[in-house]
């Protein structure tokens, strides 16, 4: 009983992931989403070596980053607000 109820919660998850998939614009909110965050890790990992090295160039590389990623976090809300 207990492994027909796993498979039950699986598949029902399984396919409200499939639906939600569906929606292109939550999609494109989930992609906007992981560019941004990838543009903060970048700009982090930039802004340490640049800290660990002592090169202010990769510092203010890292900062770019960091704000690039700040800044598309910003327009995506901007974005979400006018959708509501």
């Amino acid at each position: 009983m207990k492994n027909l109820l796993l498979g039950v919660s699986l598949a029902a998850n399984v396919a409200l992931g499939y639906l939600l998939l569906q929606d292109k614009e939550q999609l494109r909110a989930l992609r906007a989403h992981a560019d941004s965050v990838a543009d903060k890790v970048v700009g982090k990992a930039e802004q340490w070596k640049g800290a660990v090295t002592d090169d202010p160039v990769d510092q203010l590389k890292g900062k770019f980053h960091e704000g690039r990623g700040e800044v598309k976090d910003a327009i995506e809300g901007v974005r979400e607000d006018l959708a509501e």
